[in-house]
Parts: structure tokens; sequence; C-alpha cells
């Protein structure tokens, strides 16, 4: 085959001024998207301050957990004692309004490229693993440069369990639902989102998931045709999702524990739904999809609509100060976002900082969007470690944040 004619000199000149106008043009993008998302969690504060007064409240009063009841006459779902407390509203569901068909809008997911050297950062995440004597076959990455649109991963496309990171999604499917008119008033969900994304809350993740699906936990269903019915509502949040390229993902069950309806974990028609006890099926998705997710929110904004994205970013922004870290410990108990995470780890860079976190007794995940305030990188890290290694190793998951931010910031440096 003969060589291909060369562009004469001028023309490879405006070219090139057109690939670098091209890029200035995505990171000044890129920079607004970041400044936006900051006024955006302004607006989240005075929820924030709601929920950690509801918390106090919480703790004046003895909690009697729900007992799940053999049938429930009513499809509204009981309160949380918090809510209770709170004297907050049952979210009404407008009448005539249904979300069975309703798709994930970002149909096609974005269009990455490989990256070597992002590859030479995740494999240097995966050695550092492997030096603290940690399993990587359990292990996943996805690391993703947002302003260049540049991808690379380790075993980025394995299902695994993605404990609380999972809320990340129902937080998307709630607000969906908003926008499409199922819901009369957004602000009646305002605490059980803060609760469940800022906190990780099992009680408010688990009332939020009933009222997507409009469905409960409750006893065993015996009569397999309504059983199915029951089944294809809760499931409604897999297709939500999977009509939108998220292949095989399963956020369907609830995670546990969730004490106001004593379950300390699935029973009944939750323990059912999971199938064959030696083999149950689990929720289930990839790092890849997590930092999918992440991106669509908290990079281009278009998770939802525009005005959702900045709102539910809102939701995942966290204050590294270590002082705010003491106190979400005293204020919200066993799990905290940042100690043991990805965040501990950047307390002293001048960053905004998104995530979800996931931990278990045998599982560590996170899902993170960083962006230094000079706007010169931003980028996306998400790991899970799907082991109890993981969950009991608390260095492990700083570290590899430290690695990742350096590297990163050193690579887009001049």
């Amino acid at each position: 085959m003969g060589q291909q004619p060369q562009p004469k000199p001028h023309k490879r000149a405006q070219q090139i001024a057109k690939f670098k106008a091209r890029r200035a043009a995505r990171a000044h993008q890129v920079k607004r998207r970041v400044r936006r998302l900051r006024f955006a969690a302004l607006a989240i504060a005075s929820a924030t301050i709601f929920t950690t007064c509801g918390l106090t409240l919480n703790r004046l009063v003895t909690q009697r957990p729900a007992v799940v009841s053999e049938q429930r006459s009513s499809t509204l779902p009981e309160l949380p004692l918090w809510a209770k407390t709170a004297l907050l509203p049952l979210p009404s569901r407008l009448p005539g309004r249904d979300a069975s068909q309703l798709v994930y809008n970002v149909k096609t997911p974005p269009n990455f490229k490989q990256s070597q050297e992002l590859e030479e950062i995740v494999d240097d995440v995966v050695k550092l693993a492997t030096e603290k004597d940690l399993p990587i076959k359990p292990l996943s990455i996805t690391l993703i440069n947002v302003k260049t649109g540049e991808i690379a991963g380790y075993k980025q496309d394995t299902l695994r369990y993605p404990a609380s990171v999972i809320k990340m999604f129902w937080m998307v499917a709630l607000y969906a639902q908003i926008e499409n008119g199922i819901w009369a008033d957004e602000g009646a969900f305002s605490l059980y989102v803060s609760k469940m994304i800022k906190e990780s809350d099992n009680e408010a993740a688990s009332f939020i998931l009933d009222l997507l699906t409009d469905t409960q936990s409750r006893s065993k269903i015996e009569n397999d045709e309504e059983f199915k019915i029951w089944l294809d509502k809760r499931q409604q949040v897999n297709q939500f999702f999977r009509g939108a390229g998220y292949k095989d993902i399963n956020i369907s069950q609830k995670t546990f524990p969730v004490p106001y309806l004593r379950l300390p974990e699935p029973l009944e028609i939750d323990l059912q739904m999971r199938g064959d006890p030696k083999d149950p099926i689990r929720n289930k998705i990839t790092t890849d999809q997590a930092a999918r997710l992440l991106y669509e929110m908290c990079g281009t904004g278009q998770a939802v609509s525009s005005a959702a994205s900045e709102k539910m970013c809102g939701w995942l922004r966290r204050d590294l100060r270590p002082e705010m870290r003491t106190q979400e410990s005293k204020t919200w108990g066993d799990f905290n976002p940042i100690q043991e995470f990805f965040g501990e780890a950047l307390s002293d860079v001048d960053i905004d900082f998104y995530s979800k976190a996931g931990w278990t007794s045998f599982s560590r995940q996170e899902a993170a969007f960083v962006a230094t305030r000079d706007g010169s990188t931003v980028y996306i890290l998400t790991v899970f470690g799907d082991d109890a290694a993981y969950a009991q190793n608390k260095t492990i998951f700083p570290k590899m944040s430290r690695l990742v931010f350096d590297r990163m910031v050193a690579r887009n440096s001049p």
C-alpha cells in the first residue's frame, strides 16, 4: 500500500491549532462544571444541619423497631422512627403516575480512550496491594481522567458486591422519578437522601428503595404468580439502568441491617428473592459502572438533568478537614466516609472531593470524583476490594488514593 499524502505545513499548523483550541475549551468546561458544583454543595448545607438535628432527637427516644407484618393493608411503607421524630410527612406519589417503564436518560456509555499512562498508575495501585499482602483476585479498579476522557482499569468489568456504593444508584433513580413527575414534592425526600448518602444510613436506603419500586419487606409470598409480580416491581431499578447500557447490573437487594424493620439480615421475602441459599443472588456492579455514573453526574452533568446532577453531586460532597472527620465520627457512629477511605489521605491538598464509600466485614469499596481547585487535575477513582482482607486493612485505601493523586497531579503539571 502506498504512502498517504502528508498535509501541507500551513494546514498542519491549522490542524494543531484547532486541536489545542478544542482541548482548551474542554478544560474550561470542566472548570466551570466544578465551580457550579461548589455552589450546589452550599444548597445542601441546610439539609445537612437538619439531619444532625434529627439525629439528636432520635437519641432522645427509645427505638422500638417495627415488625415485618404478614400482610399490610396499605401499600405505603412505615416511616423509620427518626422520620417520625422529625415529624416528616410520607412522600406522596402522584395518582396515575407509573415509573415501571422509566429508563436512565444517558443511553450511550461515554466513549473513553484507553491510556497507557493511566494504566501504569493503575498497575502501581495493584502492585501496592500486592506489597501489603492483599489478594488481587478480588480487586477491581477504574481510573478516569475527566479532562481528557482517558481511562484505565484492572478487572474493571468484573461484577462485584458494591456494599453502600449502590446507594448512589438509588439516588439517581429517585431523582429521575422526581423529575418525571412521579412524586408530588421533592423536598419530602431531603432528609432521607441526606441520611442515605452522607451517613450511608440503611433505614433511609430501605425506605427509598421501597418507594422507588412500590414494594415492601414482608413475609414470604407462597403464590408463584404473586411473588413474580412483587419481584418484577423490585427489579425495576435494575431495568432502569440496564436499558441505558449498564450491563447485568443488579441493585435490587437492600443493604442490611435495617433496624426499624427488625431485619439484621435478609429475612422472609428479602431472603426469598435471593434464590438458592447456596448461591444467593446479590447486588453486583462493576467499578466501570460506578465510575461512569459519577462521570455523568459530576463530570458532564448529564445524569437525569443538569439541575439534578448538581443536587446529587452536592449530596456526595465531603469536607476533608480533620476536625470535620472527628465530628462525623461522633455524629454518625461507626461508619465514617473519610477515615480509612480515599479522603483521609487528601486533607492537606486544595481539592473538591465527592464520594460514596461502602464497607462491610468482608469488603471495602469507594467511588470518588476529585478536582483540584485550580482546575488542572480532575479524575475519578473507583476501587472495590471484595474480600475481608480489604475490610480489615484501615490504611490501604488512603495509600491508594494518595498514590493516584500524586501521579495524576504530576502528569498534568506543565
